[in-house]
């Protein structure tokens, strides 16, 4: 059982060292003997846990994907009153961006490659797919309830809900250059997240709540 423990917290500490060095420098200029230094292992661990550069990063993506899941699941979007489950969901969506940098730089460079790596993943596809029905669902009871206009498409409702948390992250240099305005400003940020929802609970058609 210790020697168990003993290896998943080897095997952890590698995937926390990893996930820093490939967010920090990218896939291409991630270097394995970093990680191992950092990580006070050998090469030949990593290599047992993960295979070669290639499975340690899928597996950071694994887990950094896994956090996002986990904490949609948490949200219990399946009950309640539906503009305040999906209002829960656009704020819950626009801060984990806003606070999660390395899931960020994660993943705009896989973006970058065509996301040739992510499509390897099974775990990510598998703890995706739900979300989209369970937001289908959370539409369909708005709807039933009289809180939504219409049925919209969940997909694309995620989507959208996705750019308005990211798009000004992603954009922040430019943007604030060419507008003369501070993006990363936190009041601007408060009224950023304010606006998101109004967008998104106008497009369903529900009424904001105060």
């Amino acid at each position: 059982m210790a020697e168990k423990r003993d290896a998943e917290r080897t095997r952890n500490r590698l995937l926390e060292v990893a996930t820093r060095e490939f967010a920090l420098h990218g896939y291409e200029g991630a270097r394995v003997t970093r990680v191992v230094r950092a990580a006070r292992v050998t090469a030949r661990m990593l290599y047992h846990y993960f295979g070669d550069k290639e499975g340690l990063y899928v597996a950071v993506l694994d887990s950094v994907y896994a956090q996002i899941r986990d904490g949609e699941r948490e949200l219990f979007l399946s009950s309640g009153d539906a503009s305040e489950a999906l209002e829960r969901f656009v704020t819950f969506t626009f801060d984990f961006f806003q606070e999660n940098d390395i899931f960020v730089r994660l993943t705009q460079g896989e973006n970058l490659m065509a996301g040739r790596h992510i499509k390897q993943s099974r775990m990510i596809q598998d703890m995706s797919k739900p979300l989209i029905t369970t937001l289908d669902a959370l539409i369909a009871r708005g709807v039933a309830e009289g809180t939504f206009r219409e049925h919209v498409d969940a997909m694309q409702l995620y989507v959208s809900i996705v750019a308005i948390s990211a798009h000004h992250i992603n954009n922040m240099h430019t943007l604030s250059a060419v507008f003369g305005f501070d993006l990363s400003a936190e009041d601007w940020i408060r009224a950023r997240r304010a606006h998101a929802v109004s967008m998104v609970l106008r497009y369903v058609g529900a009424k904001e709540r105060d």
